[in-house]
């Protein structure tokens, strides 16, 4: 795993966030990017997206409907194996001067345009966008409930 490819992811999360973020919101960030369900969900995403309409969605799976928060199965298990790389990439942001960092929250300085790349590292870089979008519209209790965690 390389912390510099995902300082990159953050830094398109925090794009799409648009504002100074929580820091406890951009840990959760990794772990749902780093679930290919997840991802598939958000390549669907737009600007009027939600966590409801994108994760909230019933899947089949042979003959059973599954619930959408099931997309989200893991993620502690995730979150934990991640936060040390994350925090490392909000490091790397912070000391290449495209990120600063207080105690509570990250505020983006240079933001990235994710169609200025190309191929899977374009449709990560998507993905973490319209997740930025989406995380801009909530609070961190409705995402913690919404996520089952604490």
């Amino acid at each position: 795993m390389n912390e510099h490819y995902f300082a990159l992811v953050l830094q398109c999360f925090l794009t799409g966030y648009g504002r100074p973020c929580h820091l406890k919101m951009v840990f959760m960030s990794l772990p749902i990017l780093m679930y290919s369900e997840s991802r598939k969900k958000l390549k669907k995403a737009n600007k009027a997206s939600r966590i409801d309409t994108i994760f909230s969605s019933k899947q089949n799976v042979l003959g059973t409907d599954i619930s959408g928060r099931e997309q989200f199965s893991g993620f502690v298990q995730r979150y934990d194996m991640l936060l040390a790389y994350c925090k490392k990439a909000v490091i790397i942001l912070s000391s290449e001067g495209k990120a600063t960092v207080t105690v509570q929250e990250v505020s983006l300085l240079e933001p990235v345009d994710y169609k200025a790349y190309s191929g899977e590292v374009r449709e990560w870089l998507r993905c973490a966008f319209y997740l930025g979008v989406i995380f801009s519209k909530t609070t961190y209790d409705n995402l913690v409930f919404y996520l089952g965690v604490e």
